[in-house]
């Protein structure tokens, strides 16, 4: 059985605040804060010595991540962030189709997942939700045969509610339409299955809930996606090479990107963050995914009980523990940013999303938290 109590420890944010911002950033545990010291101090005393070693520890990483979402290793990298990723994946669609074509996503995406294909004057469609819900039939229904894909979140940023992708993957799969999903609310706490799931493109940035702060966003492509949709942007570390050299520095000589995810990789970017992120994996795995989703229902059940007893009207759609996750959002009408304040007051920390009040559990959070959070609403 996992001691909780010893979790908790590893963060010290719980010593004098109750923290439950985890959806817009979670804190690093203890471990995980020491591999990321260790990592520049690796810098600050050689150097760029280790710069190719630490590369392949890059890409053990990325083989790493490959498993939690049962693929293969070269259909994952990293990018600088959610917006990067669809950025790509907008201007590959802009470039590869010429027929008119439409997107549906949710009314209720963070605009990371939207912004970038609106930019490029790509036509979205947006599903309205359903008391805080978004059933696959709403989705299905705003489909035609123009729908080239759709784009949605596997938990809603606002609201909490994680959708089926097996069920919604397998509908679109039927159908012909491309699969893109934002797992920045979900990864890794509930990796999705992206073969099972049909998932032709995903991304999840990973300050969330990786436990590691700002590394960037995880991107996954099917190897059958990247042949259909070219990377629209090029840089160095993107090509493929000859001769044992890592640089192609040959002028106006054809080159080809290479096969992999690693096309999306331009150039140098920051590794030091991404490989103490493999302590967090590594955290995360020693308390086991099942212990800490069974954490989760554990404390989202003992806060809906204590606002349901207090009357307090719920936003989140809680009746099936399949649609929920670690964020649960209420509201009190028009009292919502006083309350948010006295909260702040009392070092109890929660956000306002869409107008309403969201509490995001973390596995460092215990009941005395969300006791020290309903005491305010008495």
């Amino acid at each position: 059985m996992t001691d909780w109590n010893k979790v908790r420890k590893d963060f010290p944010i719980s010593e004098n605040s109750v923290y439950f911002l985890s959806a817009a950033m979670s804190p690093l545990p203890k471990p995980v804060f020491d591999a990321l010291i260790e990592e520049y101090r690796k810098i600050h005393l050689r150097g760029d010595i280790y710069w190719l070693k630490d590369m392949a520890r890059f890409k053990a990483l990325c083989a790493n991540l490959a498993e939690f979402l049962n693929t293969e290793p070269e259909n994952v990298t990293f990018v600088q962030n959610s917006s990067t990723a669809m950025s790509f994946i907008a201007l590959s669609f802009k470039n590869q189709i010429q027929r008119p074509f439409n997107i549906v996503s949710m009314k209720d995406e963070f605009p990371a997942s939207t912004v970038a294909f609106e930019y490029q004057k790509i036509e979205m469609r947006y599903v309205e939700p359903l008391n805080s819900r978004y059933p696959i039939q709403s989705i299905l229904e705003m489909t035609d045969k123009q729908t080239l894909a759709v784009v949605t979140s596997q938990v809603q940023y606002s609201t909490g509610f994680r959708q089926d992708l097996l069920k919604l993957g397998e509908e679109l799969h039927k159908r012909g339409i491309l699969f893109v999903v934002n797992s920045t609310q979900a990864f890794p706490y509930y990796s999705p299955d992206v073969k099972a799931s049909h998932v032709d493109a995903l991304t999840a940035s990973l300050h969330k809930w990786g436990l590691a702060g700002y590394i960037g966003a995880l991107f996954f492509t099917a190897a059958e996606f990247r042949e259909k949709f070219p990377s629209p942007l090029a840089g160095w570390l993107s090509l493929e090479t000859e001769g044992g050299s890592f640089i192609h520095t040959a002028k106006n000589v054809p080159f080809r990107l290479q096969r992999s995810a690693h096309r999306y990789e331009l150039g140098t970017f920051n590794l030091q963050p991404l490989l103490a992120f493999q302590k967090a994996l590594d955290y995360i795995d020693e308390i086991g995914i099942k212990a800490i989703q069974d954490r989760i229902i554990e404390l989202t059940d003992y806060l809906i009980q204590g606002l349901r007893k207090r009357k307090i009207t719920l936003i989140s759609p809680v009746a099936h523990k399949g649609e929920r996750s670690a964020i649960v959002s209420f509201t009190l009408g028009d009292k919502n940013e006083a309350y948010i304040k006295k909260w702040k007051k009392k070092n109890i920390y929660v956000s306002q999303r869409n107008g309403n009040i969201r509490v995001a559990v973390n596995i460092f959070n215990n009941f005395a938290d969300i006791d020290r959070l309903l005491e305010v609403l008495k």
